[in-house]
């Protein structure tokens, strides 16, 4: 299972993630809302979500939470935005699973879902 789920309101982030994610053989469904996001989650099967930390109206460590209720082995890897917010909400994850956004390495991205997904 090569499924990528990308929560992201950046359209020009998310473009380039899944640009990139879809030309290293990753299946890639996007979308910038959490609600729809976990309507995705529900229906599908993904080996990694990759979640902005602050999204509108939950966190993606409440993503996080929603979708692990139900789903144990998918992995996540959160974005991060440097803000009181996010910085503040960081404080809940490990490092190893945050991603800087600005600037944002591509090469953390895939290296880190490569290793979410164990290759």
């Amino acid at each position: 299972m090569r499924a990528v789920l990308l929560v992201d309101q950046k359209q020009n982030t998310a473009g380039i993630i899944k640009t990139y994610l879809t030309a290293g053989g990753y299946s890639v469904d996007h979308t910038p809302d959490p609600a729809e996001a976990l309507e995705f989650a529900a229906q599908a099967q993904y080996g990694v979500v990759i979640t902005d930390l602050v999204l509108p109206g939950m966190t993606g460590f409440d993503l996080y939470r929603e979708i692990r209720s139900y789903d144990d082995r998918v992995q996540f890897v959160f974005l991060l935005t440097p803000s009181g917010e996010a910085l503040r909400l960081m404080g809940t994850f490990e490092r190893k699973d945050v991603i800087n956004k600005e600037p944002l390495s591509m090469n953390k991205v895939i290296q880190k879902v490569r290793a979410a997904f164990h290759e």
